[in-house]
């Protein structure tokens, strides 16, 4: 498979810069947002958790405690088999807690992952959290949704503008902790120099659309922490009407030169 043996001679060698950055927002008493970032095993993970009274929290927190625990492997295959086994531990955590708290309690948490593989990123997720790429002055969503209201775009029912204010827009199908049988998205990406990835929680694109994301970050010349600070703040300036997590990772080529 071409996927697993590029040539080692002909990749450029690349780093990766980054920062996360999570608020609670304006109108939540509470964030359950989770976020995590693991450089020297190439992982950043967002999770959003649900429930209320601190099932949330305790969702989304079991995601990235869990991912930090990750420990990368020779074999690209075997990386992406721990970082799944990963999460479906997770969906067993979560649903033994939701048994302790009563029968009829669902817990879970929507997550987003980025696994960076030499030239090649990995997404793996469940529910509605995001993984964008902005390449080019222009951005671009890697991962799709999990929820109602993408359903119906599919189907053509409705566009993805009027999924954006339907009543349903919050209506999640999938998510780790939900069902036993759960379902993990994965797709990859070639990755080139200065690429920029944007994870995040639904709170940021529920309150600030992809024009105005791209907008921020091709007017951005600052830092990622910055950069970062600018998108949570535009959430914030529109209402911030939910928890709001973003990490930034940024790919440029390493210099190997004398």
């Amino acid at each position: 498979m071409s996927l697993y043996n590029n040539n080692k001679s002909t990749l450029p060698s690349l780093k990766f810069s980054f920062f996360g950055q999570t608020d609670t927002g304006k109108v939540r008493s509470r964030n359950e947002d989770s976020f995590t970032c693991v450089p020297d095993q190439n992982l950043w993970v967002v999770a959003d958790g649900m429930g209320g009274h601190e099932s949330g929290d305790f969702a989304s927190r079991t995601i990235t405690t869990q991912s930090e625990k990750f420990i990368q492997q020779p074999e690209l295959e075997t990386s992406l088999l721990l970082l799944e086994e990963n999460l479906l531990h997770s969906n067993e955590i979560i649903r033994e807690k939701a048994e302790t708290l009563g029968k009829n309690l669902t817990i879970g948490s929507t997550v987003t992952c980025l696994y960076t593989w030499k030239n090649l990123a990995f997404l793996l997720w469940a529910g509605d959290s995001r993984t964008y790429r902005y390449r080019n002055q222009t951005l671009e969503r890697l991962t799709d949704d999990h929820s109602y209201v993408e359903e119906l775009v599919r189907m053509g029912k409705i566009t993805a503008a009027e999924a954006e204010s339907h009543p349903a827009a919050n209506v999640v199908l999938n998510a780790i902790g939900i069902d036993s049988n759960i379902i993990i998205d994965m797709d990859y990406a070639e990755i080139e120099d200065n690429d920029l990835f944007i994870l995040c929680s639904d709170g940021l694109y529920k309150d600030v659309t992809e024009d105005k994301i791209s907008q921020i970050i091709d007017n951005n010349e600052a830092s990622l922490e910055e950069l970062n600070q600018n998108l949570i703040s535009a959430a914030l300036d529109a209402g911030g009407s939910d928890n709001c997590t973003v990490i930034l990772v940024k790919a440029s080529i390493e210099n190997t030169d004398g």
